[in-house]
């Protein structure tokens, strides 16, 4: 749980506060259980209350997500070119940005163990905060450019690399589709493409047994 939060003192956080011209905000941090209705699998979350917190800017609130049109014109794009089409889910998705707008700080809770009562920064994008959406596109997004690909103008959420396929250097471009933590990945080597995101973005446990990344459901749509 300690991924998200930086631990320090009550005096040295009430200090920080008093010393800052930017607003920290306490606000109440914990968990929150769930269903998923499509698994019927419980689930818990660590989140903050940030209903409670003064809307920033709405261009930090905004995060946008792959459209369905892009996902369909992207298959047509693989079956055309004979391409892999394989899916992964990042796990844990916006706790591997940082916050980047909002300055909160809470008081542990029973659930944080021996951390219990100490207080808390938050340094990552929490679930429940109002621009968290917006940190993790911003951090993935670098990402993706690191890696080489750059965003389709007409879908920003579309990411497009130009590739040669080994065995007959056939010339196309591989798209890597985003949609929050659920990637759709059109490619020769699919598998080793997503790897490679792997590498700065954990993907959950993959237990399909028709193939690593191979994909069952996107967006509610069933592959064959």
């Amino acid at each position: 749980m300690l991924l998200c939060l930086r631990i320090c003192s009550c005096r040295d956080v009430l200090v920080s506060v008093r010393g800052s011209a930017e607003t920290n905000t306490r606000l109440f941090v914990g968990r929150v259980g769930g269903v998923k209705m499509e698994t019927l699998r419980r689930k818990c979350r660590l989140v903050a209350g940030g209903h409670k917190t003064e809307s920033p800017h709405p261009s930090l609130t905004y995060a946008s997500v792959v459209s369905r049109e892009s996902v369909r014109i992207a298959l047509t794009l693989a079956a055309l070119n004979d391409l892999e089409v394989k899916a992964a889910d990042i796990q844990n998705a916006y706790l591997t940005a940082p916050l980047l707008h909002e300055k909160i700080w809470t008081v542990c809770g029973a659930e944080f163990g021996e951390d219990q009562g100490k207080s808390a920064v938050v340094v990552r994008a929490l679930y429940g905060l109002k621009s968290a959406g917006h940190d993790y596109g911003v951090h993935i997004a670098s990402c993706m450019v690191h890696l080489g690909y750059t965003p389709c103008e007409a879908d920003r959420d579309v990411w497009m690399k130009p590739m040669v396929r080994p065995d007959d250097g056939h010339v196309y471009f591989a798209y890597a589709l985003l949609y929050v933590d659920d990637i759709l990945m059109i490619h020769h080597d699919g598998v080793a493409a997503i790897d490679q995101i792997d590498k700065y973005f954990k993907m959950k446990p993959d237990a399909n047994p028709n193939g690593k990344y191979e994909p069952n459901f996107y967006l509610g749509a069933k592959f064959k």
